[in-house]
């Protein structure tokens, strides 16, 4: 993958993404290439110092695609990410793609075996009967 060159995007839900933009000026959309949440958590040094961490996470999980568009009035600001912070989405969005060419799906069988298992699971209330904690014909529990 050529680096994108990464952006910023403050969302009017608080959000903060970072991603590459395909933006067609006639759209009331921008779409927003591998996007991914910025997440900065404070932590403590060994001598008390409060620093920064960094992380970024797929700010949509479970889709198979990398592009998404985003109505252009939920987007308060955009700006050029730092050279820091472009290295380290391009890392990033490298692993994630590693990632996402590794993983497995589950054939139609395997589903249609899973589907079949699920109908045999005993729920909760008949364990917690099974284990006299509860009284399914007085709801009463012990």
């Amino acid at each position: 993958m050529n680096p994108v060159e990464a952006k910023i995007l403050k969302l009017s839900s608080g959000e903060e993404i970072v991603c590459g933009l395909d933006n067609n000026p006639e759209k009331s959309y921008l779409s927003v290439v591998y996007p991914m949440k910025i997440k900065a958590t404070p932590k403590f040094n060994r001598s008390g110092d409060v620093h920064e961490s960094l992380s970024l996470q797929r700010w949509i999980h479970f889709s198979d695609t990398d592009t998404y568009d985003v109505p252009k009035s939920q987007i308060l600001t955009i700006t050029n990410a730092s050279i820091g912070l472009s290295k380290f989405y391009d890392f990033c969005v490298k692993r994630m793609k590693i990632e996402d060419k590794s993983l497995s799906y589950p054939t139609d069988e395997e589903l249609d075996m899973i589907e079949s298992e699920d109908e045999d699971i005993i729920n909760e209330e008949d364990i917690l009967e099974s284990m006299g904690l509860v009284d399914i014909s007085s709801d009463t529990m012990h």
